[in-house]
């Protein structure tokens, strides 16, 4: 979503068909071989208490006519509060573009994407 009054430039979403790489350098061996090593000595444990996954859709704020396919990934915190990641597709290669905090109405809700 845009901080401005102008319009942003579009970005594909990554399941869309866009074969366009994030920007940055392509990722190097030995940066491979850290997130091997990371993935098997490090827990991930506030990221393996995602157990539920929602798909949605949201409106750019300057342009109710876009529409964008985001996936929550939430983790419930209490009875009352959920917090989610919010992502561009389901697949391995999805960006994060978001996160939001959702709660009844006993509770603060507001979301930020």
């Amino acid at each position: 979503m845009s901080s401005s009054d102008q319009n942003p430039a579009p970005t594909p979403a990554s399941g869309t068909g866009g074969t366009a790489p994030p920007p940055g350098r392509p990722t190097t061996v030995s940066s491979q071989a850290i997130d091997m090593g990371a993935q098997v000595l490090q827990p991930l444990k506030p990221v393996r208490q995602m157990k539920q996954h929602a798909c949605s859709f949201a409106l750019y704020a300057h342009d109710m006519h876009r529409q964008l396919e985001v996936h929550h990934f939430v983790s419930r915190l209490n009875q009352d509060v959920l917090q989610c990641a919010v992502y561009d597709s389901d697949k391995p290669s999805a960006r994060l573009i978001g996160m939001s905090i959702a709660g009844t109405t006993q509770t603060i809700t507001f979301s930020c994407l």
